[in-house]
């Protein structure tokens, strides 16, 4: 009998023409087993909040996604300020008691209080709307934040 979270966490890193692989073993071995891992996996596939779709069985950006944002929580904004300035000089470009802002070239490091937000990542993208559900923030930006398989948050940020 095979653990269900595990083969989930395998299934779901294999590509599609091996899972399926996995899935028609299972189906001969653990009939019972096979159904309720496809189920989970095709559950999650189709759920457009998590993206777990290959490339081409998505509709191609006009231009390809960059990377806006990595948000990091530390315990000392200003250390971690002065430490990321120091080893990889970087430029500040703003800092507070809850926030520091780096520039790594187009990439911002934000630098927040650990009790603020999680890690996450932001991504831009010109079709944002073929995404999922669309939210606003607080600065008028139109975002949809999501999970991935593995837990990293990720904020799909609307090109300017």
């Amino acid at each position: 009998m095979h653990d269900i979270d595990d083969l989930f966490e395998y299934a779901l890193d294999l590509p599609e023409a091996q899972r399926q692989q996995l899935f028609a073993r299972l189906r001969a071995e653990e009939p019972a087993t096979a159904a309720k891992l496809q189920q989970l996996v095709e559950g999650l596939v189709t759920n457009p909040d998590f993206l777990c779709h290959t490339a081409a069985e998505r509709r191609p950006a006009a231009r390809p996604s960059e990377i806006r944002r990595v948000t990091l929580p530390v315990a000392d904004v200003a250390r971690a300020v002065q430490w990321y300035g120091d080893v990889f000089g970087c430029r500040v470009l703003r800092r507070d008691l809850e926030r520091g802002v780096m520039a790594f070239g187009a990439i911002e490091l934000h630098l927040v209080r650990d009790d603020l937000e999680p890690p996450s990542l932001t991504i831009v993208r010109d079709d944002l709307e073929t995404m999922g559900a669309i939210g606003r923030r607080a600065d008028g930006a139109r975002t949809l934040r999501l999970v991935d398989p593995w837990g990293n948050a990720i904020e799909v940020q609307q090109a300017d």
